[in-house]
């Protein structure tokens, strides 16, 4: 029987971060495929109480599950904060939706954050009009971030979040065994300050639906991030010498109780002091720039450095970076003239520092790392965004 399970992993990649506009990069979604979008409900809210980790732990979390449900296979994702949004093959949409059943509890149990999750096939988002195309921007060998274009992802969005249609699409507790898998998970890095003044989380949507106009405005865009806060190197919000494990029990709590999910006090204190031994093994590791059998300790600052997420495309052009209050205001004054102008929506949010939550599957190449700005960052960028959004249709 014919199977599309291997369609992201064989579908060509680029490696130059502008070539996002170019949609002949990019690949159709195969109609048996399903997107799944999950996002933390009243995520403001928890972010205003100043829950931002542990709604980007939770977050994370959610991609943890959901890939340890698939492997050995690769599927396109992406982490946006308060949420995450997937696209998975038929074969495992069973134990998807058992990982998932599990992560909403334990968001719910011991984390008290509303996690809201939904499925949509790809055939009724096509039906409907709609369009999901599939990128891979693969800068290295070992690391590889998902891209999308087209409306699609808006479109299932919609169906999930809509109250009318919510038991059509949402998963149903009761009738879905809950079985996750939380390894790799990892959530033991300090705040990283930025290396100028500040971290923003910029997200800019283009209004415009033609093809060629929508390629040129993001380029616009993009180009001008670049001659405003420089280059990858210049801009990039970690630096290996702000890098530093943490050894606070209440920053490790995140990350412990995840990984122990549902077990006894007994196992999280055990867990819990086992966590910060590592974190001392790891600073004594890297500091000492040791080598072990299967890694380059010493390098391992570097390779996370590489290997994380700090800009992507899923139909909005996302970035954390570092700069200045200056570069951030020159960088509004020509948004909001585009704004004005009606052609894009976008919201900025500064931070002091950087937050980065981690999926690591081994320590030498394959572990990926997810970035957001400390007190909301990509959260509170939408919701201005949305604001703008809201204002201009209405």
């Amino acid at each position: 029987m014919y199977s599309t399970d291997d369609f992201y992993a064989t579908i060509k990649s680029f490696s130059n971060f502008s070539d996002f506009t170019r949609l002949e990069t990019y690949s159709n979604l195969p109609l048996d495929w399903f997107v799944v979008v999950a996002d933390i409900k009243n995520s403001t809210d928890a972010i205003n109480k100043g829950l931002y980790k542990e709604v980007n732990s939770i977050s994370t979390a959610t991609v943890a599950v959901v890939l340890n449900a698939i492997v050995p296979l690769k599927i396109p994702y992406v982490f946006g904060g308060d949420g995450a949004t997937f696209c998975i093959p038929p074969s495992k949409k069973e134990s998807i939706q058992s990982a998932l059943v599990a992560v909403k509890k334990l968001a719910r149990e011991s984390f008290n954050l509303q996690l809201r999750v939904g499925i949509v096939p790809m055939s009724l988002i096509k039906e409907h009009g709609y369009d999901i195309f599939i990128g891979k921007y693969q800068p290295l060998a070992h690391f590889q971030q998902a891209m999308f274009q087209g409306n699609g992802l808006d479109y299932a969005e919609s169906l999930i979040k809509n109250s009318n249609f919510t038991h059509r699409y949402h998963l149903d507790e009761e009738k879905i065994e809950s079985n996750a898998n939380f390894e790799g998970f990892e959530c033991r890095w300090d705040e990283i300050p930025s290396s100028h003044e500040e971290t923003v989380a910029i997200i800019v949507r283009v209004i415009d639906t033609e093809i060629e106009h929508k390629k040129q405005s993001y380029d616009e865009i993009f180009q001008k991030i670049l001659s405003i806060y420089g280059d990858e190197k210049q801009h990039h919000p970690l630096r290996a010498e702000n890098l530093s494990l943490t050894l606070s029990l209440a920053k490790l709590s995140s990350e412990t109780r995840i990984r122990t999910a549902f077990q006894g006090t007994y196992s999280k204190v055990k867990y819990l002091f086992r966590l910060l031994l590592l974190s001392l093994a790891g600073k004594y590791l890297m500091a000492r720039n040791i080598k072990s059998e299967s890694v380059d300790w010493g390098q391992y600052k570097q390779r996370l450095i590489t290997n994380t997420d700090y800009r992507k495309f899923d139909e909005v052009l996302r970035m954390v970076i570092s700069g200045t209050k200056l570069q951030r205001e020159e960088l509004t004054a020509f948004l909001t003239k585009l704004h004005d102008e009606k052609k894009i929506v976008f919201g900025m949010h500064p931070s002091p520092s950087a937050i980065v939550t981690c999926m690591i599957f081994n320590y030498d190449t394959e572990h990926i790392h997810f970035l957001d700005g400390s007190n909301g960052g990509y959260a509170m960028a939408a919701k201005y965004m949305k604001e703008q959004l809201k204002s201009m249709k209405s």
